[in-house]
Parts: C-alpha cells; sequence; structure tokens
C-alpha cells in the first residue's frame, strides 16, 4: 500500500512539473505573439504616416506652381510648409511608443502571481517527496518519524497515526512516535485510546512528555 501511494506521489510531481514547463513556454510564446503585434502595429503606422506626406506636399505644389512660375521671390514660402508634415510624424511616434509600455505593465503581475499562489502547495508536496524516498531508501525511525511529524502538522491525523505505528515498530523505546500517536488519536475525538496507548509506554520507559499529556487527557 506504501508503495501503491509512493509511486502515485511520483506521478503527480511528475506531473506538475511537466505542467510547470508547459506553462512558461506559453508564457514565451505570448511575449513573442505580442512583441510581433507591437512591431507590426509600429510599422503599419510609420508607413501610414510617411504615405500621405509627400501626397500633401505634393499637391500642394501642383497648386503653387502655377502661380510660381511668374514671380520667383515672393512664392518661396511653400518650401517652408514642407517640415509641418515632418512635426506631425515626431508628434505620432510617442503614440507608437506607448504601446509597448502598456504591455510591459501587463504582463509582470501576471508572472509573479502564479508563483506565490502555488508556492505553498509546492513547497509542501516537495518535502513530502523528499520525505518518502528517505524512507524508501532507508527505512529507519528517523525517517518514519519525520513523515509521521509532518502529517500532524498538516492535520491527516489518520496518516500521522499510520506512520506513528510504523516508527514506533523501527524503535518503540522513542517516546515522539508514542506522543504523535496519542495526539493524533486525541484530535480523533479518541481520547481513550490515547491514554491506554500512553500508559502502556509509561509502564516501561520515563517520559515527562508523556506523562504531562497523559495528564492533560
Amino acid at each position: 500500500m506504501l508503495n501503491n501511494n509512493f509511486s502515485k506521489l511520483v506521478k503527480l510531481y511528475e506531473k506538475y512539473q511537466r505542467q510547470q514547463r508547459n506553462r512558461m513556454l506559453l508564457k514565451v510564446l505570448g511575449l513573442v505573439v505580442l512583441a510581433g503585434a507591437g512591431y507590426l502595429t509600429y510599422d503599419r503606422l510609420s508607413t501610414q504616416t510617411n504615405r500621405p506626406e509627400p501626397v500633401s506636399v505634393a499637391a500642394g505644389n501642383d497648386t503653387v506652381t502655377p502661380a510660381a512660375a511668374p514671380a520667383s521671390v515672393t512664392q518661396k514660402a511653400p518650401p517652408e510648409t514642407a517640415p509641418a508634415p515632418l512635426k506631425r510624424t515626431v508628434v505620432q511616434t510617442p503614440k507608437t511608443e506607448a504601446m509597448p509600455k502598456t504591455l510591459q505593465k501587463r504582463t509582470p503581475p501576471k508572472t509573479k502571481k502564479k508563483p506565490e499562489t502555488f508556492q505553498l502547495k509546492v513547497s509542501q508536496r516537495e518535502s513530502l517527496y523528499k520525505l518518502l524516498v528517505n524512507y524508501k531508501d532507508r527505512k529507519s525511525y528517523d525517517a518514519a518519524i519525520k513523515i509521521a511529524r509532518f502529517y500532524l502538522q498538516e492535520k491527516d491525523y489518520n496518516k500521522a497515526v499510520k506512520w506513528a505505528v510504523e516508527a514506533s515498530k523501527k524503535d518503540p523505546s522513542q517516546e515522539e512516535s508514542w506522543l504523535i500517536y496519542a495526539r493524533a488519536k486525541k484530535a480523533l475525538g479518541k481520547p481513550e485510546v490515547a491514554k491506554r496507548a500512553l500508559s502502556i509506554y509509561l509502564k516501561h520507559n520515563y517520559s515527562q512528555p508523556a506523562q504531562n499529556l497523559l495528564d492533560s487527557l
């Protein structure tokens, strides 16, 4: 049963890693698409602003040239109007530059929020995974009691009882496995079972923490 649970946990951990890699690839592709879209819009706006300007200037020259033929000195003003469209292009460039700024402001919060929401769950899974791997390699009291302690902290009292018993099989003289067992049974609404376990332990071993816990039940 333990091996089945361990294999399931390993599969879940590997599945989580694949999901994380897929999310990172989607983010990178999204940034590439946004950058390409920004470049295309900038290119289109620049071409659109540059094309009408020579048309307006040419039209101005066509309307001016008939009158400009007799007067050569007084009608030098039209060339001065030509820089006006150039000023318009300079004014329009901030509009294209503002687009990537808005995109940069929107993307960082998305990348920051996701790791924060999953950080606690990921750390818990990784720590439990390491504890189970450690127990599979060593099968010692220390490895089992760490798993029992983990489940007691997570308030998974049934599994805490299971691993406290497993640790007690490795070394029944250690008090922590009995204490975890008693606390978990108390939390499950079985204080009489917890008292019986502590009484058995105290018959063969001296433990002030076990005695204090027994008195509090």
